[in-house]
């Protein structure tokens, strides 16, 4: 188990966890969903602070990280998959990505129908990412709709609660190269999001030189125009 502190100071404006193998920067909010005592849905939101404790295990095709503050505890589960053919843990082919995630917290609101502590989970594929990329997101977000009593260790689910877990400014490492910075690093693959983005940025770019050339072409033809039809009247 790899055990360390946030790398965050107190005035960066981005978060930054990590271990041995796993390298996560970005703004964690989690609003948790219960129910009122007059049985209306209500929230609650969190921030996870920079200076959480961070710890984790590292393994060749399965890693986690950790982050725990007071009464809450954040677990993410990763997944490596180096096969060529088949999936492992709803991972694709040559990817890795965030295969479970674990959220532990109390309801103690003064409001809440029923209170006490519980754990709300969600499992399938995020974050997936090719081998040796990083995983980049400007904003990203995770339903956790399994939510159980832990004080009982039931797994009946609670109807009416859920966890949506968001994250800003998120960018994901694994492997020895969690290390390093990577700030800089090219080798980033982006969300769904952020590349229609991209793939805009260029396009009215684009749009915008092909208008000015019209422009300057269309200009140019009526000074052209204009100067012809002057010298005519000079020759007459």
């Amino acid at each position: 188990v790899v055990s360390t502190q946030s790398t965050g100071s107190s005035d960066e404006v981005v978060p930054s966890y990590s271990t041995d193998c796993v390298l996560l920067n970005g703004t964690i909010t989690l609003t948790v969903n219960y129910t009122g005592s007059d049985d209306k849905p209500e929230t609650e939101t969190v921030t996870f602070p920079k200076d959480a404790t961070v710890s984790g295990t590292c393994g060749k095709t399965t890693s986690t990280l950790k982050l725990e503050d007071d009464d809450q505890i954040l677990t993410f589960t990763f997944s490596s998959n180096s096969d060529k053919a088949n999936k492992l843990n709803n991972v694709d082919p040559l990817h890795w990505g965030v295969t479970n995630i674990k959220y532990e917290y109390d309801v103690t609101q003064s409001d809440a129908k029923h209170t006490g502590e519980r754990i709300a989970t969600a499992t399938g594929s995020y974050f997936v990412t090719p081998l040796n990329m990083s995983y980049s997101c400007s904003k990203d977000s995770v339903v956790l709709v399994n939510v159980t009593d832990a004080e009982s260790n039931s797994t009946a689910l609670i109807s009416g609660e859920l966890v949506v877990l968001a994250e800003t400014g998120l960018t994901i490492t694994i492997g020895p190269s969690a290390n390093t910075t990577h700030q800089d690093d090219p080798n980033y693959h982006y969300c769904k999001a952020d590349q229609k983005i991209k793939d805009v940025v260029p396009i009215a770019v684009g749009a915008a030189l092909a208008a000015l050339v019209v422009i300057v072409l269309v200009a140019y033809l009526i000074g052209r125009r204009r100067t012809v039809t002057a010298g005519g009247y000079e020759r007459v």
